[in-house]
């Protein structure tokens, strides 16, 4: 059994929408901690209309539209569903897909651990919201 368009396009949508809120959320937190001071000005981006409009495509790539299409071909399998298996996905990508990449890359570059932690856990907040969303409309 595979997605409906229909459900496709509300996940998308839904998904899309909570991320684009949590994501200016975030850069708005990490402007005002000023997370990028002592980042040399040549490696911190400058924030622009096509910076933003970049950042988010990637994002709804990698935070929705992947996690839909893959939780409907894992959902036949799954032993639970619902917000639980939305919250369990997403721990999983979350622990082998960003964690590691960050942890070598903190061990590689000296980069501030407020920096990084901050990346984390904005990460787990857009994958986890991303896929609670995805999941519970998936049960609907």
């Amino acid at each position: 059994m595979m997605m409906s368009a229909t459900q496709l396009l509300y996940c998308l949508v839904l998904g899309g929408v909570y991320l684009i809120i949590v994501t200016l959320i975030m850069e708005f937190l990490t402007r005002r901690l000023s997370l990028f001071k002592g980042f040399p000005d040549p490696l911190v981006e400058k924030i622009s209309g096509g910076w933003l409009v970049l950042l988010m495509i990637m994002e709804f790539l990698f935070f929705v539209v992947i996690p839909t299409v893959s939780y409907s071909f894992f959902y036949l399998v799954m032993p639970f569903s619902g917000i639980r298996a939305g919250m369990a996905g997403a721990l999983y990508a979350f622990t082998l897909g960003a964690v590691p990449i960050v942890m070598g890359l903190s061990m590689r570059i000296k980069l501030p651990m407020p920096y990084l932690l901050f990346l984390l856990l904005s990460y787990l907040v857009k994958l986890g919201g991303a896929m609670v969303i995805i999941a519970y409309l998936y049960v609907l």
